[in-house]
């Protein structure tokens, strides 16, 4: 029987080995191995982590079940492991693919066993790792926490759909790490469509960027950059291998190197969530208006909160059948794939609009049976 899907995965305490967390792969799987030898890596002993987009732009991506299983590599989901799920599922076209480097996919895309076994395994993978340490409790997300509270994420991530506000922001958010994250340039035919997409945008909504309370330490990728970068207590270790860079492989013995990790005294009274307020609400709670309006909010939230008790979300199952129930669930817009990052002084990942026409000429004649990419065949014809 298959087992349900589950959103957040846990582990105890390693006592017996070192626990590692490792940076954005993207098919780079013979630096791994490199980097993993070089530290004596012990599959028995030592547990292997990562941050997701295990896959794509890198050189040995179709090697990556092989890579999984040899390293017993657990990892989150990641936005390039999600456009993969999506498009095996009918709703992304191939050419959202090769603009994130799926190529290696798409030359194999006749091999019907061979993909669904790689879109099986991407759905399976989970939004959230948590995991005790020596220095407490650490987490792990692809992109950021949308929130400043581990917990409200972990509930927030257990109890939405596959397509979630929240979990959307998990893993493709870069606002902790860029202030302005650029859209790409609209051509005429496209600028009523973004004007009507600005409103839901999820780079437009608010997103925590502090301290995330109820965890020792969040590890994050996604955005590239130069060298492992900590603000406050989360941690980005995608240090762009797949651009020229390192691969980091960190060793979660070394979090007091990156963060503090010393306990957090706690006051009785504080709730156990709190977004970021004004500098003077202390003084404007004194008031006797904003009192009766901060009562009249809680009793709607305490509402809200039981009336979510009462209508738990059903368990997701990612198939295509589930996802196109949870679009009827879930009206916000889908994300656009990825816009390729490009920092300094890592290289940038350019197209080539030949090399992708030719491509897609090629996948139309193997893939008929696709919608999606006859869509595009059509268009290009």
């Amino acid at each position: 029987m298959k087992e349900p899907y589950r959103a957040v995965h846990r582990y105890p305490r390693n006592d017996s080995g070192r626990d590692f967390v490792v940076g954005d792969l993207h098919g780079c799987f013979e630096q791994l191995r490199a980097e993993l030898e070089a530290r004596r890596f012990d599959p028995q002993r030592d547990r292997l982590f990562a941050v997701g987009d295990l896959v794509d732009r890198g050189p040995q991506s179709d090697s990556v079940l092989e890579a999984v299983e040899r390293y017993g590599i657990k990892s989150v989901k990641g936005n390039h492991e999600d456009v993969i799920v999506r498009w095996h599922a009918g709703e992304e076209q191939a050419l959202s693919l090769l603009g994130n480097g799926a190529d290696w996919l798409l030359d194999r895309a006749d091999e019907r066993d061979w993909v669904h076994a790689i879109a099986a395994y991407m759905a399976s993978l989970p939004y959230l790792i948590e995991i005790e340490t020596e220095h407490g409790l650490v987490g792990i997300v692809h992109a950021d926490s949308p929130v400043s509270d581990w917990n409200r994420l972990v509930a927030d991530i257990e109890r939405e759909r596959a397509d979630g506000k929240t979990r959307r922001k998990a893993i493709w958010s870069r606002t902790r790490w860029k202030a302005h994250q650029p859209h790409p340039s609209p051509s005429r035919n496209t600028l009523r469509s973004l004007l009507d997409k600005a409103r839901h945008s999820v780079r437009g909504e608010t997103h925590a960027v502090g301290r995330i309370e109820n965890v020792t330490a969040v590890i994050v990728g996604h955005t590239p950059v130069s060298a492992v970068t900590a603000k406050d207590n989360v941690i980005n270790i995608d240090t762009g291998a797949v651009y020229g860079g390192k691969l980091t492989i960190m060793d979660l013995a070394d979090l007091p190197k990156w963060i503090d990790v010393s306990p957090r005294s706690s006051v009785a009274d504080e709730p156990g969530w709190r977004e970021p307020v004004m500098a003077n609400s202390a003084a404007r709670a004194q008031t006797p208006e904003l009192k009766a309006d901060t009562a009249m909010a809680e009793a709607a939230a305490s509402e809200t909160d039981v009336a979510l008790a009462e209508h738990p979300a059903e368990s997701e199952i990612p198939s295509a059948t589930a996802a196109r129930h949870d679009d009827l669930q879930n009206e916000a817009p889908r994300l656009a794939p990825e816009s390729r990052p490009a920092p300094e002084p890592l290289t940038p990942f350019v197209s080539n609009g030949m090399h992708i026409t030719v491509r897609m000429s090629l996948h139309s004649m193997v893939s008929e049976g696709q919608q999606g990419t006859n869509n595009v065949a059509t268009r290009r014809r």
